[in-house]
């Protein structure tokens, strides 16, 4: 069978689609609509598919099987040797570095493997768009299993037909109907205003694209027909191509990730679009194919895949280097793409191109690799330099097992906290404790009988004298704090000793009148899971407040929440919003929020939790407590500078002792300010 030989274009399109995959996730406020490109990869991945089928000839008239396995073989192992040194790269790095980290991702690590990824992120209900703790560096594998899914599916589709006879129009049409019903899937299971990640990676709503690819190359002869009546018929390419590239740029620019019309509209549009590119290239339109051909675009293109699969892990691992480099996005964002240009680099030289060829690591002729390894075995001397590869990677393969056999899906301790939040605030009659609670709970009860009969102090509380608070009182009795301190803390006692024993170190951050003002001001709390996880603590310091908090609440939902708690009268006079840390903020989301809000005067706290698009949030934060006089900034970021240990692990939730404890007074003085001393009252 002839080789087909390679279309630069080809390339240079999917260097464009690799680079704006990558920006997508490195600056999602420039290139919002960067994802839609994988529709681009599945489109030509279909095209390629079809051509590659068709000519595979039968066998006295039977379907040629032993061709077909061939090329079934050497897709799958195209795909699986580079995620396989992927894998087993990163979990032997996380053996030596970071073993904990292997406590969780024992799903991701069998479900990347094995190429069921997008069916693993579905049913363990996981947002491809919510970045709520550290994330697993193999998250994007979702697309390798969801590419070779719509491979195998298409296979006997492809056989269909042929056995059937269908003409080449009789074909395409087939597809387009293929098409057709995986958009209406996308319809049918996308639900308004709810994290479409379920869409997102499925594979009857995604194999859309594939499909449609596969449709071009039955389409191509028909649509040259057509065209040939034509006679500037490059001219007409040109024109075709310019107003195909203008709006696929134009889409890129302007398509968010959760909004209803990218699902309904901009995702089937972009696959027509990624069609008549196809189309294009294949009669090489040169208002297309000149600029893809560059030699920069097809460098990228080429090494695309290995792009692919290293992206997601370096941006996982420089983002856990936000505190040391004090979160400086644009810092990160540069080192991630120059770490990606060097590892995809010499991971494309060795694995790809198998510069680096190891006995049974580099494909799956396993029988001529069992051969040459027994040949080196009769000379050891002469293939010196193979075996020390190939013992190191026995090392790396052991170390692997190791760190496979020491995986597991242990929940995260900021998944636990927000679901035991859950299970503490929900409805109990039985008042039941929480199932990690019960052994806690009998050790308990045990260690109080012991107090009881012993008279011990295992858990009641021994009657110590408190020489500091004693300190601190008589320091102000003898007038080393203002007499009106005094008086605030004289007639405000019982109140200051509420705060004092359920919060106290809020209590010493904040001055007296601080503080009082504090316990009186009507003011709700408002967000994600930064105000789920921290509301009720807040609440110890905000007497006269409440909270409602949301977890992978954006402000797209939070709109309608919003204006459902206005109308129930929740909603006090004062709001303090905390939003933008799941996905970003949006102008039409802002706008919105602070038109249900009324009159009321409303604080956006910004961020400094570790997500890409902190500089995005904080900028529209300050943009809009500039636009709006009822609007204001909490500036959480800079009061955060320097104490990395005001956050939990996960460097997005506050720490449970000093980062709420900060948080609230930050909040606290932050109110003071613009209600006490900015008042004109």
């Amino acid at each position: 069978m002839r080789k087909t030989q390679r279309i630069p274009s080809f390339d240079g399109l999917k260097g464009i689609a690799i680079i704006s995959i990558v920006a997508y996730h490195l600056f999602p406020a420039v290139i919002p609509g960067g994802f839609l490109l994988v529709n681009t990869f599945l489109v030509v991945s279909g095209y390629f598919f079809a051509r590659k089928m068709e000519q595979i000839p039968e066998i006295n008239y039977r379907i040629n099987w032993p061709a077909i396995g061939h090329y079934l073989k050497k897709t799958v192992e195209r795909l699986f040797i580079p995620v396989f040194w992927l894998i087993l790269l990163i979990v032997v790095g996380l053996v030596i570095a970071y073993p904990q980290e292997l406590k969780h991702i024992r799903g991701d690590i069998f479900s990347g493997l094995f190429f069921y990824n997008n069916f693993f992120q579905i049913s363990a209900e996981r947002s491809y768009f919510v970045q709520m703790t550290n994330a697993s560096p193999f998250t994007h594998l979702w697309y390798n299993a969801l590419y070779l899914q719509s491979f195998i599916v298409c296979i006997p589709l492809v056989l269909l037909t042929r056995r059937l006879n269908f003409s080449v129009t009789s074909k395409a049409i087939f597809w387009l109907m293929i098409v057709l019903f995986s958009h209406v899937m996308v319809w049918y299971l996308y639900a308004p205003g709810e994290d479409p990640s379920r869409v997102y990676y499925g594979l009857e709503t995604r194999i859309s694209s594939f499909a449609i690819g596969i449709a071009t190359a039955y389409l191509l002869p028909n649509i040259l027909r057509l065209i040939s009546v034509i006679k500037e018929k490059r001219v007409f390419y040109n024109i075709i191509g310019m107003i195909t590239v203008i709006d696929m740029i134009f889409l890129v620019l302007i398509t968010q990730d959760q909004v209803d019309i990218t699902y309904h509209l901009w995702l089937p549009v972009f696959n027509i679009l990624s069609m008549i590119l196809v189309f294009l290239i294949s009669v090489r339109a040169q208002s297309v194919t000149l600029w893809l051909s560059l030699p920069p675009l097809t460098y990228v293109g080429k090494r695309s895949y290995s792009y692919y699969l290293w992206y997601y892990p370096v941006i996982v691992f420089m983002m856990s280097q936000f505190r040391f480099f004090n979160g400086n996005m644009l810092l990160i964002n540069i080192l991630s793409v120059v770490l990606l240009g060097i590892i995809g680099e010499i991971f494309y030289q060795l694995i790809e191109r198998q510069r680096l060829y190891l006995w049974f690591g580099s494909s799956f002729n396993f029988k001529a690799d069992y051969e040459a390894l027994i040949n080196a075995l009769q000379q050891v001397f002469e293939y010196k330099k193979q075996f020390i590869s190939w013992i190191l990677y026995l090392t790396l393969l052991v170390l692997f097992v190791f760190g496979l056999i020491q995986a597991d899906d242990n929940i995260r301790l900021t998944q636990f906290q927000l679901e035991y939040q859950a299970f503490q605030t929900s409805a109990n009659i039985q008042a039941e404790p929480h199932p990690l609670e019960r052994g806690i709970t009998k050790n308990k009860e045990y260690l109080l009988k012991i107090d009881q009969v012993l008279d011990t102090h295992f858990l009641t509380e021994r009657q110590i004298r408190d020489f500091h608070d004693e300190l601190m009182k008589s320091t102000m009795d003898a007038q080393q704090v203002s007499a009106e301190a005094q008086r605030i803390y004289a007639e405000n006692q019982a109140v200051f000793d509420q705060v004092e024993m359920t919060n106290p170190l809020t209590y010493e951050l904040l001055d007296p009148e601080v503080l009082l003002f504090a316990t009186e001001v009507p003011v709700t709390l408002f967000g994600d899971s930064l105000v789920y996880i921290s509301g009720p603590q807040a609440m110890s310091v905000f007497l006269n407040g409440n909270h409602y908090g949301q977890g992978s609440l954006q402000i797209w939902d939070a709109v309608s929440i919003l204006d459902s708690l206005v109308y129930d009268g929740f909603v006090k006079e004062n709001l303090v919003v905390v939003l933008g840390t799941n996905a970003g903020l949006d102008e039409e989301g802002m706008d919105q929020l602070i038109s249900v809000a009324g009159d009321r005067k409303i604080f956006f706290v910004n961020t400094n939790s570790r997500v890409m698009h902190i500089d995005q949030v904080n900028k529209m934060i300050k943009q809009y407590a500039e636009e709006y006089d009822n609007v204001y900034e909490i500036d959480w970021y800079t009061a955060q500078q320097g104490h990395p240990e005001w956050y939990d692990g996960d460097d997005i939730h506050h720490s449970p002792e000093v980062g709420r404890a900060n948080f609230n007074a930050l909040v606290a003085e932050r109110l003071y300010e613009v209600l006490v001393t900015e008042s004109p009252d």
